[in-house]
């Protein structure tokens, strides 16, 4: 007897098949979890987040709550602006509307763990011990609401309980970010929350539209008008006279000091000079003897100081359009702030933490660049460069480390993502080249991948700059091992951007061989001097030689990866768009 015919229930066509997980389903992605894959999936193990299946999840209209949460903060600023300001009481906290599902847990600090707050004094402020963790939220907000919402917005980043919530945020703490700068006189609040905006950025897919420059020249220009660089006249840029306390002291001193730090990474960062030095400055590095700043502080701020020094001693020479020294003096230069740097690191190595230890190594790799400036071909520069191949190894493999121990990438502020791009371009600048027999290359192998993996993890939405830049590394690395002459020094073709240089060189490269921006024209795939063997990041790092001729970049290349390429694909042709990374 043949066995009995299988019910409709236990045919494959109607068994319960998987779902996304919550993540991609709120983001409208496919998850290959769906499909039988392991969990988590690749899209929340790259960006951090929890990656669980809920049959029950329903995807939140981001629009609506956008929209409540727009009209719940103007309603906030008129409540507050028509109170006279030595009559505000301690305001209840904003909360969202009663449909916004995160509702008192995110803002009431006498709930059951404020987790947001919380989250921010926890993983992000150790970072820049700007404010003072023993103010409440409602303090904070009674300060500024604008600082309260910057503090909100910074800690929902990585918020995993509500991964949507930094993208409903970030529009609407935005709007009221300008709206407060639009609208004097200002507090110090204000200058803390740009600066917080400046560390932790708002995600941006291009350098071009990162308003991060803009901003923190901003929040000099108040800082400077409010008199928080000569704290003890601030009456004197006051139109009252008023004397700071101990605690109002040490809180302008925070602000200023955190002030020049963030100027001077973002000014380095964009190619351009901070001033050398300022009064309050030296005051804070070598005649504190009150503790006005945390330790930590102050060692950013030496490292910053320094930062700025370089800068004012390779730059401003009018004999040429780059702006550096002639020829004959770049190196006894170069000589004289590596004596320095060698000094400001053995004074702050007894000291410094692991965190601190990544910037310092970012300002030598800043100074090492100027080395690549120079074209001669002396055994001075050589050995200045493998130097830096030492230092860039260093700073990877510590950002490893940490990130191992203590989660660093995700919640680390603007300037490790950039400390891991030059020393990962230092790496592929020096790998190709004639230094190569001198270099320990498998190391070099190995960090570059390395950099790629903490690039990632520093991503918080597709597309964003370092999300971009991972990928960019990935093919810049794939080009060199194709095409890459490593009979010859290693230069730079851009020489205006002082320290910054390394990556708008590194940057150019990619457009002329990715973005069709070869010799100005468009340029077709069989044209191209970059590879057919683009491979996805974070995989393993290309081996050299190893080519896929025959295959197109549609072969090898993932849709992901594509999307992003500033030129689409019909046929054989390449179309070049405009802008770029």
């Amino acid at each position: 007897m043949g066995s009995e015919p299988e019910s409709p229930s236990d045919s494959p066509r109607h068994r319960s098949k998987r779902i996304a997980c919550r993540q991609c389903r709120q983001a409208k992605l496919r998850c290959e979890v769906s499909t039988g894959g392991a969990i988590p999936c690749s899209r929340c193990r790259r960006l951090g987040y929890d990656c669980k299946l809920d049959t029950a999840f329903q995807r939140v209209n981001r629009r609506e709550r956008l929209e409540e949460l727009e009209k719940e903060v103007q309603h906030l600023r008129s409540s507050v602006s028509t109170i006279p300001a030595t009559q505000q009481p301690l305001p209840s906290l904003p909360t969202p509307s009663e449909s916004y599902s995160a509702a008192t847990s995110i803002v009431d600090p006498e709930s059951s763990g404020a987790p947001l707050r919380f989250s921010f004094f926890q993983r992000y402020h150790p970072y820049v011990p700007l404010l003072d963790p023993a103010i409440t939220a409602d303090q904070y907000y009674a300060r500024s609401a604008l600082l309260f919402w910057v503090i909100i917005l910074v800690a929902s980043r990585r918020y995993t309980d509500e991964p949507g919530l930094f993208v409903t945020l970030t529009a609407p703490v935005k709007r009221l970010l300008w709206d407060t700068i639009a609208n004097p006189p200002h507090t110090w609040h204000v200058v803390q929350s740009i600066l917080l905006v400046c560390l932790w950025p708002f995600p941006t897919s291009s350098l071009s539209s990162d308003i991060t420059s803009i901003l923190v020249s901003t929040a000099q220009t108040i800082a400077v008008r409010m008199g928080l660089h000569r704290p003890e006249a601030i009456q004197d840029f006051s139109r009252t006279k008023r004397r700071l306390n101990v605690d109002e002291m040490a809180e302008v001193a925070r602000t200023w000091a955190t002030c020049y730090i963030t100027a001077q990474i973002i000014a380095t960062i964009d190619g351009q000079i901070w001033v050398t030095s300022d009064w309050m400055v030296d005051r804070l590095c070598d005649r504190d003897g009150t503790g006005m700043i945390p330790t930590s502080l102050k060692h950013q701020l030496l490292i910053s100081r320094f930062s700025a020094r370089v800068g004012q001693f390779m730059s401003g020479h009018p004999q040429g359009p780059t702006g550096l020294p002639r020829p004959g003096e770049v190196m006894s230069l170069l000589a004289l702030l590596e004596r320095e740097y060698t000094e400001l690191a053995s004074t702050l190595t007894s000291q410094i933490s692991e965190e601190n230890k990544i910037l310092l190594n970012f300002i030598a790799l800043q100074l090492y660049v100027f080395y690549l400036l120079e074209d001669t071909d002396s055994d001075t520069r050589k050995r200045g460069l493998l130097r830096a191949y030492t230092i860039a190894l260093e700073t990877i493999t510590t950002m490893n480390h940490l990130e191992t121990l203590t989660d660093t990438m995700p919640f680390g502020p603007i300037s490790y993502f950039r400390a891991l791009s030059i020393a990962a371009m230092f790496i592929l600048k020096l790998s190709y080249s004639n230094l190569g027999p001198f270099l320990d290359l498998e190391t070099g192998k190995r960090c570059f991948n390395s950099a790629i993996m903490l690039t990632r993890r520093i991503s918080i939405e597709d597309n964003d700059l370092p999300g971009r830049t991972s990928k960019i590394l990935t093919q810049l690395w794939s080009a060199q091992a194709r095409t890459g002459q490593r009979d010859k020094g290693p230069g730079l073709r851009l020489k205006t951007r002082l320290a910054a240089s390394l990556v708008h060189d590194s940057m150019w490269a990619w457009r002329e061989q990715f973005g069709g921006q070869m010799s100005g024209v468009n340029t077709p795939l069989g044209g191209m001097r970059g590879p057919n063997n683009v491979q996805e990041p974070g995989m393993s790092v290309p081996n050299d030689g190893s080519g896929t001729e025959g295959l197109s970049l549609e072969d090898v290349v993932d849709a992901e990866l594509l999307a992003l390429l500033p030129f689409s694909l019909e046929g054989d042709d390449i179309l070049a768009a405009q802008g770029g990374c």
